[in-house]
């Protein structure tokens, strides 16, 4: 069993098992809730219910209570009578089994004063027949001053303002109509139309104060639920002229109000057979948007319908219907025909909940001990495989040590003993010390440089650099080891590449290290090239050998520290798996880049490029 294998025994044992029983554990104890929940439904439902009607019929009770006690305080006071409920659609009087309709309940108008009548027939005679339009004015202001009604002061006012238009003079009408949006909305013509509605009808059409005709139709609509259809059909056509946006909302409530008047025609219609249950003192659900209506006798105000609106008064989280569905519940004692649908969530929706939350939790908690297992796993591989690395680093720095170590000390001894043939043997054992001496102070640059480089302590010295010196002073030490091993290095260098700010030692170190590279991985072949020039704006160094390649996939990792590519053609090359890290090191400090192009089994190029500053470009 390897060591991958008992990790992922290792990690299924003690993470994910555990986790997944306590989850199933979880899911289970939520179902057997679940169960329990289901079994206690119906009586939950039951409890809500009757909790629900309880509520209905204490906030009923309120606004009839309220209500009529509004109505005593406003008919025995002088002092403006409070808002009714917004519920309350209508409370009207109920007169020997016949219902009083909201919109006939008005004034009627006493009998106009004889002067008034006088100066207003003068004036209408001016107007029409003589076309004298100031003489009519004259008139009307006349008869304005003789009115004793409010009536005939609205009139004289709708008349005047009406005769200014037609003499030329709209600006001095407009405030005769604002004069009527004030004082006149309350007050109506023998066909029972407001003298403000023509007001703000003349506003509209003449263009004269749009804001002004909007504001009193807005409170008009505001404050009227019920009336005339005449009324209704012109309030909608000006709320349609005017076309804002509050002008709009008051349209859309006029359509509710003409369902509303729609469906009390209705109730009008129907009255004898809903008169015989509201005898009975119960609330009475009627039509499709339910009112719950009843029947009470008032003091001092005889019999009183009252309508409330079912939406208005439903308890949170139920809605009021007049007609039996499969999940409603008929109310009674103390209703009829009214039934009630619960939200399903309104008993229960605690516990589901609660639940839904366990099991959201659970899960959340099995992810991340999967999540943080296999993180911790991940980290635990990670390190052993740096450890595994750094192994073999040493290895490798010990046999790369060793291996000029050893050509040093023999051909050191064989030259102490004497045992040297001629001046030649002698010099060519002298050189062989020589370059491998300089082979091992490579090898041991790379290694204090990456250290410098882990603790952040590795420095520059970046000056003017002229790379095709730098290139030929690596050539020539990878001289000697090149011819020892048969090599053949081809330079080609690029005179007119320009001097660079660069650490030319550095960028020796990292040419040597690419030489390197290609002499232990050339295989058979013996053909390197070293080539120095430029491209898009940077100077090139270019290594290319013509050996065993480098894989897609080894590509992207052969930059990081301590990697080597693992195969049967390189297990047998020594190696630290520092080169390649220090010359990508290098390039960036240099503001440059390294990149390699290659193809297993048709060799490799790696590349510096270092950019070349504008002005040495120019």
């Amino acid at each position: 069993m390897n060591r991958r294998t008992r990790q992922l025994i290792l990690f299924l044992a003690a993470v994910v098992l555990p986790a997944t029983a306590l989850s199933v554990l979880t899911y289970r104890f939520l179902l057997q809730g679940q169960e329990l929940e289901r079994e206690r439904e119906p009586g939950l439902r039951r409890e809500a219910v009757e909790q629900a009607k309880r509520e209905l019929e204490e906030r009923l009770e309120k606004i009839r209570f309220e209500e009529i006690n509004r109505r005593v305080t406003a008919r025995d006071s002088t002092r403006a009578a409070r808002q009714a409920d917004a519920a309350i659609v209508f409370a009207t009087p109920v007169i020997g089994n016949e219902l009083v309709l909201p919109w006939e309940r008005r004034k009627t108008p006493a009998f106009p004063s004889p002067r008034f009548l006088a100066n207003k027939e003068i004036g209408e005679v001016r107007e029409f027949r003589s076309k004298d339009f100031a003489g009519a004015a004259a008139a009307y202001r006349t008869a304005m001053s003789e009115a004793r009604q409010r009536e005939e002061r609205c009139d004289a006012r709708l008349m005047l303002a009406r005769v200014l238009v037609k003499s030329g003079k709209s600006d001095e009408a407009k405030p005769v109509y604002h004069e009527m949006l004030r004082e006149c909305s309350t007050t109506s013509d023998d066909a029972g139309m407001p003298f403000a509605l023509y007001a703000a009808e003349r506003l509209v059409s003449l263009k004269l104060d749009l804001h002004a005709a909007e504001d009193y139709l807005v409170g008009a609509v505001q404050s009227v639920r019920f009336r005339e259809p005449s009324q209704t059909t012109m309030i909608r056509s000006l709320l349609a002229a005017i076309a804002t946006d509050a002008a709009n909302r008051a349209y859309a409530e006029t359509g509710r109000q003409q369902k509303d008047f729609e469906q009390m025609q209705a109730l009008l219609k129907d009255f004898p057979q809903v008169i015989q249950p509201l005898a009975e003192m119960q609330w009475v659900a009627y039509g499709n948007d339910p009112w719950l209506l009843k029947l009470t006798p008032a003091p001092t105000l005889g019999l009183l319908l009252f309508g409330v609106s079912a939406r208005e008064v439903a308890p949170p989280g139920t809605v009021l219907r007049s007609t039996k569905t499969a999940d409603s519940y008929t109310l009674s004692p103390g209703f009829r025909g009214v039934e009630l649908e619960l939200d399903p969530n309104r008993s229960f929706a605690g516990n589901r909940t609660t639940a839904a939350l366990i099991a959201c939790g659970m899960g959340l908690i099995l992810i991340l001990a999967v999540l943080s297992g296999y993180l911790f796993l991940r980290g635990v591989n990670r390190e052993l495989q740096m450890a595994e690395l750094r192994s073999h680093f040493v290895a490798s720095v010990s046999h790369e040590l060793k291996t000029p170590l050893t050509a040093i000390r023999m051909f050191a001894e064989t030259l102490v003993l004497g045992r040297a043939r001629d001046e030649i043997a002698r010099s060519e054992y002298l050189e062989t010390i020589v370059n491998e001496s300089e082979r091992l102070a490579r090898l041991v640059d790379n290694v204090l440089d990456f250290s410098k480089i882990e603790q952040g302590k590795k420095i520059y010295r970046l000056r003017p650099a002229a790379l095709p010196d730098v290139v030929r002073s690596a050539a020539r030490a990878m001289q000697y080891p090149l011819s020892q091993q048969g090599f053949n290095l081809k330079v080609s260098i690029d005179q007119n590449v320009p001097s660079v700010s660069a650490d030319a030692d550095a960028l020796e170190q990292a040419i040597l290290n690419l030489l390197s590279n290609a002499m232990k991985y050339s295989k058979d072949s013996r053909q390197i090239e070293l080539c120095c020039g430029r491209n898009d704006g940077d100077a090139v160094i270019a290594v290319t050998d013509h050996g065993i390649g480098v894989s897609p996939e080894d590509q992207a990792r052969i930059f990081e520290k301590f990697y080597r590519v693992r195969s049967a053609d390189t297990d047998s090359v020594a190696g630290t798996g520092l080169g390649l890290t220090l010359v990508k090191h290098i390039a960036a400090a240099h503001g440059g880049s390294v990149d390699v192009q290659s193809a297993p089994g048709k060799g490799s190029t790696f590349s510096i490029r270092i950019p070349i500053s504008s002005e040495a470009r120019a």
